[in-house]
């Protein structure tokens, strides 16, 4: 169960944001993307991720709290979107995603396709072990 502490502003509870929680987030961005690959269109060539719309996601599947919710919850979704911009960051440094499966192993190429008001919105390519991947022209 997650850790709580009390708000200043009111008499309601927001859970604590732990760095073992925050660990997660890649597994959050790995469920997005094969999401995404699994049922995007056959000629897409990029999956585009916000660091913000995996934070909103990141936060709604471990703590049930909704993007809606997000005045309430300042602090859990500011610590949460900071971190994401962190992770996407690292990733856009790297140029690529991987991670092996029971399955298969994934490599996904990492360009920038746009940074909006702090909202960073990468693609994501799939691409082979050896990535040979260039930025898609869709």
């Amino acid at each position: 169960m997650s850790t709580l502490e009390r708000n200043n502003e009111s008499t309601f509870l927001e859970p604590r944001v732990t760095e073992s929680a925050l660990a997660t987030l890649p597994d959050c961005l790995r469920r997005v993307l094969l999401e995404a690959r699994k049922d995007g269109l056959p000629g897409r060539k990029s999956i585009l991720v916000s660091s913000n719309a995996l934070a909103n996601r990141f936060v709604y599947e471990r703590w049930g709290i909704r993007p809606s919710q997000r005045r309430r919850f300042r602090t859990l979704f500011a610590t949460t979107r900071k971190q994401c911009r962190a992770l996407f960051q690292y990733l856009l440094a790297r140029g690529r995603f991987q991670w092996d499966s029971a399955r298969e192993g994934h490599v996904f190429g990492v360009f920038k396709f746009d940074e909006i008001r702090g909202n960073l919105i990468l693609g994501f390519v799939r691409g082979s072990s050896s990535l040979d991947w260039t930025v898609p022209s869709d």
